[in-house]
């Protein structure tokens, strides 16, 4: 197996490392090989796959965040195409476009609130099996459930946003026409 020789020093650590090495090779003469690094080295060395799977981690789920909002936006911009006309009568009929744009946007927030609240649900379910992997952090983080939240709202809104610009611009005399 490796043995492990840790020595406290006076001064920068690295100033010393050759001269225990030589040292420790000399006093164990059968030693094939000593080798040396400083304290802070062999911890970065040893976090450094921690810090790889948290890279990994974040981006997994900015990728899922890329794919959800692209969901919605789908969602939403068949939804306003098929209601087309309806969004046309209600302009011939004298709604407001921002209204429209409101009602577009207020549905793909809706849509985006059952998934923050489904979301959660799951997160607090799985909270006790993801707790042993976090460092100096709670799994049940308020500030970050929030965030997240707050995060994916805004994504279901602006992923609501240019059907809901596209509601808005509808000419209703053209939408009438068509049917």
């Amino acid at each position: 197996g490796v043995s492990m020789l840790l020595v406290r020093t006076r001064g920068p650590a690295t100033q010393s490392i050759e001269s225990i090495r030589q040292t420790v090779q000399r006093v164990l003469a059968g030693l094939g090989f000593a080798y040396g690094e400083t304290l802070s080295e062999l911890d970065a060395r040893d976090r450094r796959s921690w810090r790889m799977g948290a890279a990994m981690f974040v981006a997994f789920g900015a990728l899922a965040l890329i794919v959800a909002a692209i969901g919605l936006y789908g969602v939403i911009a068949y939804t306003v195409a098929q209601r087309q006309q309806e969004m046309g009568v209600r302009m011939a009929l004298g709604a407001a476009p921002g209204n429209l744009a409101g009602l577009v946007v207020g549905e793909g927030l809706r849509i985006a609130m059952a998934g923050v609240i489904v979301g959660t649900v799951l997160a607090l379910a799985g909270a006790r099996w993801l707790q042993p992997l976090l460092y100096r952090t709670s799994a049940m983080d308020v500030s970050v459930f929030a965030a997240v939240a707050a995060v994916l709202l805004t994504v279901g809104v602006c992923a609501s946003l240019i059907p809901a610009l596209r509601a808005m611009r509808a000419d209703p005399a053209s939408v009438l026409r068509s049917d």
